[in-house]
């Protein structure tokens, strides 16, 4: 199973690296290989430490985004997010054949973002072994309403550190411009997170109570 993770983990994360830098034609380029150090090493820690601690959650983990999904129209969505948000990388590469418009400091704060939300994505796992990345009501593996952990402060705790992530990414390798894909991709989050709760709501029993328990989805506070 680890050898499976390391290989796929490995093999994205070269992926991402060929989007960034070969539009780049900059080897220099030392934002995208932060980006790319932190990628590899959160990826890579959580990796291993689900292998130790909870395969089964990083089974369902593994399993490919869009083609897993039971629902074909969240197929249809979650592919087609799929395939727009890897050409992201290679626009930014493109970008990238000029200066970061950013000074450094904001790179750093980009950097933070993106740790932050690697850092909340693991505080997740810890206390929900449900958080497959398709929707889906895992009655094979006897799932139950997680409410303790982050999941006492908003319903939706990887959908919330996902955020900083889309907004952390434009300020380490990317341009202003790029804040504007960050808020196209936050749309796209919140009409997932209302079609995921909507499944809960109705299959999964003492979602609703849940619910009505913890009253925001991603940001306390406001929503």
């Amino acid at each position: 199973m680890i050898g499976r993770m390391l290989f796929q983990s490995v093999t994205w994360i070269a992926v991402v690296g060929l989007l960034l830098l070969l539009p780049a034609g900059r080897p220099d380029w030392w934002q995208a290989w932060a980006f790319l150090v932190i990628l590899s090493s959160t990826n890579l820690a959580i990796g291993v430490w689900l292998a130790r601690h909870d395969p089964g959650l990083l089974i369902e983990r593994m399993k490919p985004v869009g083609i897993s999904e039971t629902n074909p129209t969240n197929r249809r969505y979650m592919t087609a997010l799929l395939v727009a948000f890897h050409g992201w990388f290679a626009f930014m590469g493109w970008e990238a054949r000029q200066p970061s418009p950013w000074p450094i400091w904001v790179n750093a704060v980009g950097a933070a973002g993106i740790l932050a939300c690697m850092w909340i994505a693991w505080r997740t796992f810890r206390v929900n072994s449900f958080a497959a990345a398709t929707v889906k009501v895992q009655d094979d593996r006897a799932q139950t309403v997680i409410s303790t952990g982050p999941y006492a402060i908003v319903r939706h705790p990887m959908y919330a550190g996902a955020l900083l992530w889309m907004f952390g990414m434009p300020l380490l390798i990317g341009t202003p411009w790029d804040l504007l894909g960050a808020v196209a991709v936050v749309g796209v989050i919140v009409v997932r997170t209302l079609g995921e709760e909507t499944l809960l709501a109705a299959d999964l029993p003492g979602y609703s109570d849940y619910m009505r328990k913890v009253r925001f989805r991603l940001l306390p506070g406001a929503w």
